[in-house]
């Protein structure tokens, strides 16, 4: 794989984790935390995310995405929305929840944000619980089907996990056809901080599309991170293979952590401490410099490559 900066086409997504709390316990995630949550005192403000907005949309970021942890137990999160929609008008602005709080939110959906993805890893309720944490699945799905009713584009994630849900593939299928909602399965990644659990329960791409009798209809764009599928039935389902097939020469993602660090790939070590400069007095034209020379330079760090990466959960950097 090529360790040289990737070329961009103009175009971003900023996925912004405003938050690293969640309700949940997934065993990929929250066992494998390797530091503690930021508090909300050091958290990016709405006015200071307001402000690198602006600059970011400079730099051509078209979409943001709204990460955890789980980003509705976030009090102002309406105001964080608010604060992307005012600075960046024409970005699309997604959601990507547990989906425990989101029939609330969508009784007042803040103005701009028009997508939602949920993070379901079972259909089953026991089972629900045992992979994930408290909470009822049917009223999860439920909100799915209401966010989609009222004009969402709304997608569900599947963590594909061997002997703990694998087996639920052609059910999810068939909630797909049902709800006319697209699936998608996405392989468990090595992010060092649940290698145990990881290597346990790994089920890979191939072995997803092997199973569904599926055939490959490509991405619907070089940087969207799902490949489209059509499986044996004619249901069509997404699928993120990012540690087998990884897509890091076509990835057009950036990311800002919950502490204001700005970072080109999931697994860079550090990236670039923008509310610590902007906190400091940094002016916009220093903020905007420090922001273009890390997008300039972005790079992947996969495990598949020897580059430094440092050690993390889902929930630490976002999904």
């Amino acid at each position: 794989m090529n360790t040289a900066p990737l070329s961009r086409n103009g175009s971003f997504t900023l996925r912004v984790n405003v938050g690293e709390q969640c309700q949940y316990d997934c065993g990929y995630c929250r066992p494998g935390l390797v530091r503690a949550p930021t508090g909300a005192a050091k958290r990016v403000q709405p006015t200071e995310y307001a402000r690198l907005a602006r600059l970011f949309g400079s730099l051509g970021v078209k979409k943001v995405r709204f990460t955890g942890g789980e980003p509705l137990l976030r009090p102002d999160f309406r105001e964080v929305v608010a604060a992307f929609h005012g600075a960046l008008p024409g970005a699309t602005l997604a959601l990507t929840t547990n989906g425990q709080r989101l029939e609330a939110l969508l009784d007042a959906p803040p103005p701009g944000l028009g997508a939602v993805t949920v993070h379901v890893d079972s259909l089953q309720p026991e089972r629900y619980r045992r992979l994930m944490g408290e909470g009822d699945v049917r009223a999860v799905l439920a909100s799915v089907v209401r966010a989609r009713e009222l004009g969402f584009a709304t997608k569900l994630n599947v963590v594909v996990q061997r002997g703990l849900n694998d087996d639920e593939l052609p059910d999810f299928l068939a909630w797909s056809r049902r709800a006319d909602i697209e699936v998608r399965f996405i392989e468990l990644m090595n992010t060092g901080s649940a290698s145990e659990f990881t290597r346990a329960h790994f089920f890979s791409g191939a072995e997803v599309v092997s199973r569904l009798g599926a055939t490959q209809l490509g991405r619907k764009s070089a940087a969207d991170p799902a490949c489209l599928f059509r499986a044996a039935d004619g249901t069509v389902f997404g699928l993120i293979a990012s540690d087998t097939a990884p897509f890091c020469a076509d990835c057009a993602r950036l990311r800002l952590s919950a502490d204001g660090r700005l970072r080109g790939c999931l697994y860079e070590p550090e990236g670039a401490p923008l509310i610590g400069l902007l906190r400091e007095g940094a002016s916009d034209a220093m903020l905007g410099a420090l922001m273009k020379r890390n997008v300039a330079a972005k790079q992947s760090h996969h495990p598949s490559l020897a580059l430094p990466r440092g050690q993390f959960s889902m929930a630490d950097l976002g999904g």
